[in-house]
């Protein structure tokens, strides 16, 4: 073999650069570099299924307590309707109840009514005016005591101011009762109430 021949055969390593193992080094990781980044690559997916399961948590909890105002909302709106769903018809009867307590009083404060010959029919009618009253309370119709009580717009009405020696918005005469219906105003009552009687 000559000299030539050598050459040919062994061109490649005499023409190789030394420093390309160094490179070929620095450009792939090392054996640490190359675990660290596989743990990290492990750790990510793991961090993110987390996260995801966080987030359905999250959801999840919304969804329930959105839920549970849902039907709090409308059991309450089952409830009213239960307790003031015959505020209307209440407020029709109320014309009946005050019919028949003007026929009562016509009774009950004309004199002659109150011989002995008439104690049957006045005893009958105060019988119907319990029965009456009774019969507004079973169904959570109740009425408004306001004589000699302190005036309250929430529950009364004034239709005038009337001299008295009582203290000023103190109620003196009720022209009409009030009524409630379970917590909530039927019908105020229609008052008359004391004003001062000093001069200025």
């Amino acid at each position: 073999m000559n000299t030539e021949e050598k050459k040919e055969n062994t061109g490649i390593e005499e023409n190789a650069n030394p420093n390309d193992n160094e490179n070929l080094a620095s450009t792939n990781p090392s054996s640490e570099e190359a675990s660290k980044k596989s743990e990290v690559d492990e750790e990510n997916p793991e961090n993110k299924i987390k996260n995801q399961i966080a987030e359905l948590n999250d959801k999840i909890l919304r969804l329930l307590a959105e839920n549970q105002n849902l039907r709090k909302n409308h059991e309450k709106e089952k409830e009213d309707i239960i307790k003031y769903g015959s505020f209307n018809f209440a407020s029709q009867i109320l014309s009946l109840t005050d019919n028949l307590d003007r026929a009562f009083s016509i009774f009950k404060n004309n004199e002659k009514f109150k011989d002995k010959e008439f104690l049957e029919i006045t005893s009958g009618i105060e019988l119907i005016e319990k029965e009456l009253q009774n019969t507004l309370e079973k169904n959570f119709i109740t009425y408004i005591d306001c004589l000699n009580k302190k005036f309250d717009p929430n529950f009364h009405q004034a239709l005038s101011e009337i001299e008295s020696d009582k203290e000023p918005g103190t109620i003196v005469d009720e022209i009409q009762k009030g009524y409630m219906l379970h917590d909530r105003l039927l019908r105020p009552s229609l008052v008359n109430v004391a004003k001062s009687t000093k001069k200025s």
